[in-house]
């Protein structure tokens, strides 16, 4: 009977501290949600004194995104009563990052809706400028090439047909400059094609492409005037090959690869849509963070019992229950001290 008292108190005991655990996880499930928030304005100024990208900023929230969950499961497993288990670890995790997210659900919407309120559109053009760049450093495609110079074979075709040729002109000087530019089309055609494989990578790249094609042009119609310089019809060869240059001008491989792909450059025109699915992504973050802290914490936790001797090294740990049958000494010290 004397013991019955002193086991009611035990429990109580144990069932303040499992409490004071899982108020571990809320109180840093709410710095989480703070810090995702503070990250958010922070970013918001950056992108007015710097129109750009926030990677370094993006690597540091995810360095304070790790550091919460260790803090907060290191506090956790301080009040839980039992032995912390990987999936009890875990779950801390997990509960972590979904305070955190629903506080930063609640400030994303207050954030674009009050604060910030071009903020979806400015982020959405800097997104479309950073895409840009990415195609800007790409390699043409052996199917844009061939796309690119069917272009130009179109636009050489329709500065021949509006050259004013004069009344006086006969049809040998008509069919000389007709071939001339067949030509001068092909050769085009077949230097772009050969070189790609001898010449510098750079002429190929997307944002070098356009400049590269139009100087291959001048040359081959250099080349042809050295070797044509008596036809009559050379003159207008020169002209219309000139005129299709200045028009090519306006075709840039890389902005066609950009409009055409520019849809898959994600566009929020909502803040709850963008509340919710950057929620979400912490979410998810937090749980894959989480299953390495988790592990973390276990394993520390794992070895630390099997030091004392709770635990043999190779064997199974003690179960709750006999944990709870055989309290331990520090929490007859904290009865004692009530």
């Amino acid at each position: 009977m004397r013991n019955e008292p002193s086991s009611f108190l035990i429990l109580v005991c144990l069932s303040m501290k499992q409490k004071k655990s899982y108020q571990s996880t809320l109180k840093w499930g709410l710095v989480l949600g703070a810090c995702l928030s503070a990250f958010e304005l922070v970013k918001m100024f950056a992108r007015k004194v710097e129109y750009g990208s926030t990677q370094l900023l993006d690597i540091a929230l995810i360095i304070g995104f790790i550091l919460i969950l260790y803090a907060g499961i290191k506090e956790f497993k301080e009040h839980y009563t039992e032995r912390l288990t990987f999936a009890k670890a875990f779950f801390g995790c997990c509960l972590i990052s979904l305070i955190g997210s629903i506080v930063f659900f609640a400030y994303a919407m207050v954030h674009y809706s009050v604060v910030e309120p071009d903020g979806l559109s400015t982020k959405y053009e800097i997104a479309l400028d950073n895409f840009k760049k990415v195609i800007d450093r790409d390699t043409i495609s052996g199917d844009e090439m061939l796309s690119y110079m069917d272009t130009v074979s179109n636009i050489m075709k329709t500065a021949e047909t509006a050259y004013p040729w004069p009344d006086t002109v006969d049809d040998v000087t008509l069919i000389e400059a007709h071939v001339g530019l067949e030509k001068i089309t092909e050769f085009h055609k077949n230097k772009i094609l050969e070189r790609r494989a001898l010449d510098t990578a750079d002429n190929y790249v997307m944002s070098n492409f356009q400049a590269y094609s139009r100087r291959v042009l001048i040359e081959t119609l250099q080349s042809y005037i050295a070797q044509n310089e008596q036809k009559v019809s050379t003159a207008a060869v020169q002209q219309i090959v000139q005129t299709a240059n200045v028009k090519l001008e306006s075709v840039d491989p890389a902005m066609i690869r950009f409009e055409q792909n520019k849809s898959h450059v994600p566009h929020y025109d909502k803040p709850g849509r963008y509340a919710a699915l950057a929620a979400m992504m912490d979410l998810l973050y937090g749980m894959f963070f989480g299953l390495f802290i988790a592990m973390y914490h276990y394993t520390s936790k794992r070895t630390a019992a099997e030091a004392a001797g709770e635990i043999p090294a190779d064997g199974e740990p003690i179960s709750d229950e006999e944990v709870a049958a055989e309290p331990s000494e520090s929490i007859d010290e904290e009865i004692k001290n009530e």
